[in-house]
């Protein structure tokens, strides 16, 4: 598990995204308020929500968006 502090201060979004959601994960895991729990919920739902938008930097694909502003960009 990557350390929140550590990710945010690297300025990679991906990185905190990831810590974010591995310390919800276990915040639910253990929780035992249902109000506390709904709300965490939801914030995890969206932080996945926002890692699946992101580029995958393994596959180093280009959205099509990228491509066309690119290719505006280079006339």
């Amino acid at each position: 598990m990557t350390n929140l502090v550590d990710a945010a201060a690297s300025g990679d979004k991906r990185e905190t995204l990831i810590a974010l959601r591995d310390i919800l994960a276990n915040t639910i895991q253990n929780c035992e308020s249902g109000r506390d729990m709904a709300s965490n919920t939801k914030r995890l739902m969206e932080v996945m929500a926002e890692l699946e938008a992101l580029p995958d930097p393994a596959t180093k694909k280009v959205s099509k968006h990228d491509k066309l502003k690119r290719r505006n960009e280079n006339g």
